[in-house]
């Protein structure tokens, strides 16, 4: 057996920081095509974080240069979001005889506006096709690549997609209700915040895991422990305060910092998901500033954003 020594990991980490500090300059516009893409906040990043990943590994099989680093990020978003979709049974878009329609995007506020509506207003495909050619400006050929069609397949989504969102006013935000018992997420704010790491740790399962979104992965209790937990609770931040709070019907909880100017701000919201009465998965969202910044102002919190990786 070989093993994958420090020294392996190393280079693999170091290779994926490059990476990741070459795409830094688009990752607000991935963001902002995987959230036009999904239902939730929560399933945007994901999907920002699936698509990182691929693109990442298959950098690797390419036998040339990325020259537009964007479309490579957007093109591999799409085809993971349309795979999903096949896999779910969703009928790709085919050529019809809906009338064409022209190649101009409608102006820049208008699809701002609408692409608020996007998630209850089209279909998985229409949705991408107004996306790719409206918000991100591709031409019509390119993206008929990025969903594997053909151009008069796109011009027709395009058409029933555009007459979709000129005929509905704003969409209803989506509520993903369930999540963790609100008395289990109390206790764990309670003792979060009397900095009482025994008993928190008490309220996890052996077998917890729990992701930094995009930085960190642990598995185990006592990875957890001495990791995520550990580091939140006694980190360099002074004295963070945990609280439960309401978003969309999931209770999440919410870590409070105090800032430079002494005013509390919200660093970091943490999902949890509940197994038998105790904790059996924490996910930080402390590297993602875009969904901080969605939540924050849905709760109606003062966000403070991290940037989206470690610095240094």
């Amino acid at each position: 057996m070989t093993p994958l020594t420090r020294d392996f990991h190393r280079s693999v980490r170091q290779a994926r920081m490059a990476f990741l500090d070459a795409v830094e300059p688009h990752r607000a516009d991935l963001f902002r095509y995987c959230r036009g893409l999904a239902p939730t906040v929560w399933e945007a990043e994901d999907l920002v974080q699936e698509t990182l990943l691929r693109a990442f590994a298959k950098l690797a099989e390419c036998h040339w240069d990325v020259r537009d680093a964007r479309a490579y990020l957007l093109r591999a978003a799409t085809n993971l979001w349309i795979d999903g979709q096949r896999r779910a049974g969703r009928v790709r878009l085919e050529d019809d005889l809906e009338p064409a329609v022209d190649d101009a995007a409608p102006p820049a506020g208008e699809v701002r506006e609408a692409l608020a509506a996007l998630v209850h207003a089209l279909p998985p495909q229409e949705r991408a096709a107004v996306l790719l050619k409206d918000a991100f400006g591709l031409d019509l050929d390119e993206v008929a690549t990025y969903l594997e069609t053909t151009r008069g397949a796109v011009k027709a989504a395009l058409h029933r997609g555009r007459t979709k969102l000129a005929a509905r006013g704003p969409a209803a935000a989506a509520v993903a209700g369930g999540g963790p018992p609100a008395a289990l997420l109390d206790r764990f704010c309670a003792l979060f915040n009397a900095r009482d790491l025994p008993a928190l740790t008490a309220l996890l399962l052996e077998d917890c895991t729990a992701e930094v979104v995009g930085m960190v992965q642990e598995y185990g209790r006592e990875q957890v422990e001495k990791g995520s937990l550990y580091h939140t609770m006694f980190g360099e931040e002074g004295r963070p305060r945990a609280e439960r709070r309401e978003h969309l019907g999931e209770a999440v909880v919410v870590i409070w910092y105090t800032g430079d100017d002494g005013r509390d701000v919200v660093g970091d919201v943490v999902r949890v998901v509940a197994r038998e009465g105790r904790v059996a998965s924490l996910r930080y969202s402390y590297f993602c500033p875009e969904l901080l910044e969605e939540v924050g102002a849905a709760l109606g919190v003062p966000v403070r954003t991290n940037g989206h990786r470690y610095q240094g």
